[in-house]
């Protein structure tokens, strides 16, 4: 599952001038390729693994959650898409692919799409 990004390259990327939205969105594309082929418990570890790490916009933000523009996606403790996410992959980190894809990759379609709707809302706001 060697296509998952790590947080290492997300960081020397936006280093590089790669806009964090895009990075972002780059690693929710990537994990949900990933679940498409996870069989074993192992590949959703990783997958689990890549969806934890922090995102270009955690640097952006210094880590200030509350200003953030993805604090309705991915906050802690709240019933957001991210933490939805986040319930379901542990359930596939212990079954591995005894269970059906579908939920799991409906989820990810759902972070993706909020995710691209608070790209959308903030290039918008700075416009």
């Amino acid at each position: 599952m060697g296509n998952l990004l790590t947080y290492q390259e997300m960081v020397t990327r936006y280093e590089g001038g790669e806009n964090a939205f895009d990075l972002t969105l780059e690693k929710w594309v990537r994990i949900r390729e990933s679940i498409k082929t996870a069989f074993t418990t192992s590949q959703f570890d990783e997958v689990l693994e890549a969806a934890a790490l922090k995102v270009p916009l955690c640097l952006e933000n210094q880590d200030n959650c509350g200003i953030c523009p993805l604090e309705a996606i991915c906050s802690k403790g709240q019933e957001g898409s991210f933490m939805k996410f986040m319930r379901v992959i542990q359930a596939y980190c212990i079954a591995g692919d005894l269970l059906p894809k579908s939920s799991l990759l409906g989820l990810t379609d759902q972070v993706i799409s909020e995710l691209e709707s608070c790209k959308k809302d903030s290039f918008e706001r700075v416009h």
